[in-house]
């Protein structure tokens, strides 16, 4: 049950197992100030001390006149995405790397048909309906783009700790300058990474995550050396 006359921090705990749940995925919006006071049962003074608290570990980021978005599942998320945009890019392209490559290998192993779906309308089009409620109530989002394939997988390979990390890198990458291989190449990867899960081909998956995860190279500063 949600807390009564609680504290700010009690309020932010019930929050937090909301986001940590996936009942508000990453980038949602949550309700806003007057709807979580009264799911809550609080003031809007103990709200905004709620969010203030999870804005300032980083969980929630408020945006002016849009409401407050979910930023990263646990503070431990985005003290890790925040350190990993502290090294050097090519380190944190080879922590993604082993990631989904072993982030394939294990959902060639443990996928469900339900995954293989929406691993097929990622592949198939830009855009696709999702009719999966399973889908639909764990990512928050009524299409499937081509972004969900990466995020399927690791849902298909069942490991929360690789997901959470493999989120903290993606989340680091985003800060960084580089240069992507073009769709067609990207899209002939994933077709060659979802046959191998398909087929419960593990080690075929981990090789071809393994080469596809090689798409992105840093971009070299302007005045580096020609090689």
């Amino acid at each position: 049950m949600p807390p009564r006359r609680a504290g700010f921090e009690e309020a932010a705990e019930w929050i937090t197992r909301r986001i940590e749940s996936g009942e508000w995925p990453l980038n949602s919006r949550i309700p806003n100030q007057d709807e979580l006071a009264e799911l809550m049962g609080v003031s809007h003074t103990v709200v905004r001390q709620a969010i203030g608290m999870l804005a300032g570990n980083g969980m929630v980021e408020s945006a002016r006149g849009r409401g407050t978005f979910v930023r990263a599942r646990s503070a431990v998320s985005t003290v890790l995405s925040d350190h990993l945009r502290d090294q050097p890019v090519a380190h944190t392209l080879d922590l993604r790397r082993a990631l989904e490559s072993e982030a394939a290998g294990l959902a060639a192993a443990h996928r469900s048909e339900e995954h293989l779906a929406i691993l097929r309308a990622a592949l198939t089009a830009p855009r696709q309906p999702c009719w999966t409620a399973t889908y639909r109530n764990a990512s928050g989002r009524t299409e499937v783009t081509p972004d969900v394939f990466h995020t399927t997988v690791f849902a298909a390979a069942r490991n929360p700790v690789l997901t959470e990390l493999h989120r903290c890198a993606i989340a680091a990458l985003r800060y960084a300058n580089l240069d992507p291989q073009p769709g067609e190449r990207r899209d002939a990867e994933h077709a060659r990474i979802y046959e191998a899960i398909e087929h419960g081909d593990v080690r075929g998956a981990q090789l071809a995550a393994a080469d596809h995860a090689d798409r992105d190279t840093p971009v070299p500063p302007a005045d580096a050396p020609a090689s």
